[in-house]
């Protein structure tokens, strides 16, 4: 019984193996029976796609050396989409997003794309296309669907375009700085996809002066910048996640001087005035509060 079993299962699994590479037969033998026509074909019908793509890397002659198959080299072999377009659609618009991607790769594989597998956007289902048109785009700096990579970045961070607009912002919305400025949207190894080690890196990367080792370090200055700041905007003074005296009592909380927490009922209301509130809070004193080199300034006061 046992021998029969296993008579059984063996023939099985001969049985699928055959039947897969018959498939995979089929497969090859379907591609083998298309044949490649040339760029110039596919122009007779999409006139349009072929002067977009004039104006990009893809329509450039330094394309043609890496390819000689031109729009066939992404779309594959063509003789079939000639002899029935409904029938038969370019290989590219059948693909899943991650073998889309995967078909950008074969060319965009280093620089800013090395770490495109596995990167956020990768993970969460996002296509090369999904950003960058190849025949149809608005901005022809990197070929973008949307006008600008701001745009393009806002079409999905909603949040973030919000947060330009408060008070105290970095000008991203004036075009000073793009959101690629800090982030690289085709992955990173480090956090939040910038383009630094660290995002404090990142941030030093303008801000040098804040840049240490000091003598009197402040410990949540060299944690992360993140730590006091958000860096898409604010409405407080410097980007500050709030103003002071609560952002220094987060930490220094009914600690040493001056041992009482403000609140409402201690600031400058007319009737209650409270003199350490005077222009700048805690600042009025520790004035180095990124960090300081004077020998005395220990507590951050010069």
């Amino acid at each position: 019984m046992r021998a029969r079993r296993r008579l059984a299962m063996g023939m099985g699994l001969v049985l699928l193996l055959v039947l897969g590479a018959g498939v995979a037969i089929g497969a090859d033998q379907e591609e083998m029976a298309a044949s490649y026509v040339g760029s110039d074909m596919c122009v007779e019908c999409h006139e349009g796609y072929q002067e977009k793509l004039a104006k990009t890397q893809h329509g450039k002659a330094g394309f043609a050396k890496l390819s000689d198959r031109g729009c066939e080299s992404c779309h594959g072999p063509g003789s079939q989409h000639l002899e029935d377009p409904e029938a038969f659609q370019p290989r590219v618009t059948d693909l899943s997003k991650a073998d889309q991607s995967a078909m950008c790769q074969t060319c965009h594989d280093g620089g800013s794309q090395f770490f495109w597998e596995g990167s956020a956007h990768d993970t969460r289902g996002l296509a090369c296309t999904d950003c960058h048109g190849v025949h149809d785009y608005k901005s022809e700096t990197a070929q973008l669907k949307a006008s600008s990579s701001m745009e393009q970045c806002f079409s999905c961070h909603k949040d973030v375009r919000a947060e330009t607009w408060k008070r105290s912002h970095h000008p991203i919305r004036e075009g000073q700085i793009g959101c690629a400025d800090c982030h690289n949207p085709h992955g990173a190894q480090s956090d939040k996809m910038v383009n630094a080690a660290s995002i404090n890196d990142q941030c030093y990367s303008c801000h040098a002066e804040k840049r240490g080792p000091f003598l009197w370090d402040h410990a949540p200055v060299r944690e992360a910048c993140t730590n006091c700041h958000t860096p898409h905007g604010s409405n407080h003074l410097k980007l500050q996640k709030t103003s002071v005296p609560y952002i220094c009592q987060q930490c220094h909380s009914n600690t040493r001087h001056p041992g009482t927490l403000y609140d409402r009922t201690r600031l400058a209301d007319g009737t209650n005035p409270a003199n350490r509130e005077f222009s700048r809070a805690c600042v009025n004193c520790h004035s180095a509060i990124h960090g300081s080199n004077h020998p005395s300034g220990w507590a951050l006061s010069r």
